[in-house]
C-alpha cells in the first residue's frame, strides 16, 4: 500500500474550545467530521500528524493575535475529543508536531517526516490529506508548502474551517486552483 498520511492542523483547546483564546463555533463544527476521519484513517492503516501551535510568553505573533496556545498550557492541548481516538497509538503511525509559525513545515521536522527532505529514510506519501484550522492561515500555508514540495494534497471541506467565511472560500478556491488541491 502506498504511503498516505492524514494533517490534522492545529485542533487545540484554544481554537476549538468555548473558552479557547482564539476560539471560534465554526471549529466546533468540523470537530466531528475530522475526529471520524482520524478514527478511519487509523483504522485503514494510514499515518496521522497533529499539528500543535506552539508559542512562548513572547512570542512576536502576539503583536498580530492574542496570546494563545502557549506551551504546557490548557489551550496548548489537543482538544479531547481527538486525543480520546488517538488513544495509545503510539509512534510512527501517530505524531505530534509543535510548530509556532504559519507553515507547519517552519522550523520543524515535517520534511523529514514526510520524506520530502534530502536523505530523508522515509518514503514520500502518495497523498497528504488535511483538516483543521484555520483554513486562510496555518492550513493555507502549510497546502502551499506541501504544493510546493510536489506532494498531492486531498483537502476536506467540511474538515476546515475559518473565523473569516470570505477568507475561507479564498483559500479553498486558491488552494485548488493556484497550488493544485484536490478539494472535496
Amino acid at each position: 500500500m502506498e504511503r498516505q498520511v492524514l494533517l490534522v492542523i492545529d485542533m487545540q483547546n484554544d481554537f476549538v474550545d468555548p473558552r479557547g483564546a482564539l476560539s471560534f463555533p465554526q471549529a466546533r463544527e468540523i470537530a466531528p467530521f475530522i475526529r471520524d476521519k482520524v478514527k478511519g484513517a487509523l483504522e485503514g492503516g494510514k499515518e496521522v500528524i497533529f499539528t500543535l501551535d506552539t508559542h512562548a510568553p513572547d512570542d512576536a505573533e502576539f503583536k498580530k493575535f492574542p496570546p494563545h496556545c502557549l506551551e504546557g498550557s490548557w489551550g496548548q492541548e489537543l482538544i479531547p475529543e481527538l486525543r480520546e481516538v488517538v488513544g495509545e497509538v503510539g509512534e510512527p503511525r501517530v505524531r505530534f508536531l509543535k510548530k509556532n509559525r504559519y507553515s507547519a513545515f517552519y522550523n520543524t521536522p515535517l520534511d523529514q517526516w514526510l520524506g520530502t527532505a534530502p536523505g530523508s529514510p522515509d518514503p514520500r506519501p502518495a497523498l497528504v490529506e488535511v483538516v483543521g484550522v484555520c483554513t486562510n492561515i496555518c492550513v493555507f500555508f502549510t497546502v502551499e508548502e506541501l504544493a510546493n514540495r510536489d506532494v498531492p494534497v486531498k483537502v476536506y471541506r467540511q474538515g476546515v474551517a475559518s473565523f473569516d467565511p470570505e477568507a475561507h472560500r479564498f483559500a479553498l478556491e486558491q488552494m485548488a486552483k493556484v497550488l493544485g488541491a484536490e478539494i472535496v
